[in-house]
């Protein structure tokens, strides 16, 4: 069974995470599969609208933490730059009108993945969090440059220094999320969604996101050289080690500043 399945009905394209007994962890194979299926979406003329979705009660949990911790810091620069920082990008720069579906828990890289998209549909129930300082990292996959830009400066350091849960009633009020639907009807809600979306010129939409992205100084992967940096560095650290061996152990971390 693959971990990320394509569906196509007439114009709409659906990109769906498919490793719900992992709660859509991204794993390495993941992180590839999922650019290709963006790249596909993209360079497919039939494709007019994409909904990314995820099977089993959490759109996802983040990386995969069994490959936390194992990787020398060049190694990990690597890893980002050749696996998360394509795939992030490949989403962004995806031309199509991109809808997150969201049901339950978006953590992590799960969350940039949703921040990446144009517009986001999410469960009552869907929860969300910038949960890398919880385990003694910086954010990375681009979360901060996105926040930074989608919410007050104010809201982004509390969202990204805590790594609080924050729910789809205040991802909305915070504009993070364009609609809150009843569980129930999210699969049908989006496909209404995606179809008055695939009716749009697909050109114009295209060249509007384009011309809305130039807008923002510095750009993403400008920002991304920078993450990649910074992120092989704070994988060296106790606090670190500390954050994931919590996470593990179902504990609350006890961070150290070292």
């Amino acid at each position: 069974m693959s971990d990320i399945l394509w569906e196509q009905t007439g114009g709409i394209a659906r990109i769906i995470l498919n490793k719900p007994d992992r709660k859509n962890a991204i794993g390495g194979d993941m992180r590839a599969n999922l650019t290709a299926y963006f790249d596909r979406a993209n360079e497919d003329t039939s494709v007019r609208a994409v909904l990314l979705e995820a099977r089993g009660d959490c759109f996802c949990a983040g990386a995969d933490v069994q490959a936390m911790g194992k990787l020398s810091a060049f190694e990990d620069r690597k890893r980002l730059q050749l696996h998360s920082h394509r795939m992030i990008k490949s989403l962004y720069a995806l031309e199509k009108p991109v809808t997150a579906v969201v049901r339950g828990p978006a953590v992590g890289m799960g969350l940039s993945m949703v921040l990446a998209c144009d517009f986001v549909l999410a469960s009552e129930n869907a929860r969300f969090s910038c949960v890398f300082s919880r385990r003694g990292l910086a954010p990375d996959t681009g979360s901060a440059f996105m926040l930074s830009r989608l919410v007050s400066p104010m809201k982004a350091r509390d969202l990204i220094y805590t790594g609080r849960f924050f729910d789809a009633q205040e991802a909305h009020a915070l504009e993070l999320v364009t609609h809150v639907v009843q569980d129930q009807h999210l699969e049908s809600r989006a496909t209404e969604y995606a179809a008055k979306l695939a009716e749009l010129p697909t050109l114009s939409v295209a060249m509007s996101k384009k011309m809305l992205q130039l807008s923002l100084s510095p750009s993403l992967d400008s920002f991304l050289d920078y993450e990649a940096l910074i992120q092989p560095l704070m994988r060296t650290t106790e606090d670190f080690q500390e954050g994931v061996a919590a996470f593990r152990e179902k504990r609350p971390a006890r961070f150290q500043g070292k």
